[in-house]
């Protein structure tokens, strides 16, 4: 069953116009949310799944309530999202790299490395273009800025940026 509704969402799904265009916006962000729940290992009651989301055969993938998939947003197929998280378009999100320790041999022959499962924890806010690298656990009440390229994890509740990620401030009062 899972394989049918895989070829629906990317055959058709994922080409059909945007969650928030006002021709049909609702209708097809529905379509697409009816897919992945077929799809993904867990989906709670997700808000929306824009057009070109890629995350290969989804699997593995849990997704919490009232959480959202920005377009063209590519996703490792292990990946845990909780509630209430806020994806932005073009989020990439990495669970692999490749190997390099060696330097007698080609990089592109070092195989890969281990697989690093992400985490995004609840109410956590990816802005447009943020990187998450392997490995990384992005914390409760998180703001990732936009182009961020997160390499580590950060206090719950913290606003980070720039390339690598650091902590611009605290969302908790003092």
């Amino acid at each position: 069953m899972r394989t049918i509704f895989l070829i629906l969402y990317y055959w058709l799904a994922t080409h059909l116009p945007g969650s928030y265009s006002p021709y049909g916006g609702r209708i097809f962000n529905r379509f697409r949310i009816f897919c992945v729940r077929h799809i993904f290992k867990k989906c709670g009651n997700i808000s929306t799944v824009d057009r070109k989301a890629y995350f290969g055969s989804g699997a593995g993938i849990e997704i919490g309530d009232y959480s959202g998939i920005g377009s063209s947003c590519h996703l490792p197929n292990d990946i845990r999202i909780g509630s209430h998280v806020m994806m932005a378009p073009g989020v990439t999100v990495i669970n692999t790299n490749h190997n390099f320790s060696r330097t007698d041999i080609p990089m592109c022959f070092q195989g890969s490395a281990e697989k690093k499962p992400v985490v995004i924890e609840d109410d956590v806010w990816l802005g447009t273009n943020a990187i998450i690298l392997p490995g990384v656990t992005v914390a409760r009440g998180t703001i990732v800025g936009a182009g961020a390229v997160v390499t580590k994890k950060f206090p719950e509740y913290s606003v980070i940026g720039g390339n690598p990620a650091r902590l611009i401030k605290s969302r908790l009062k003092s």
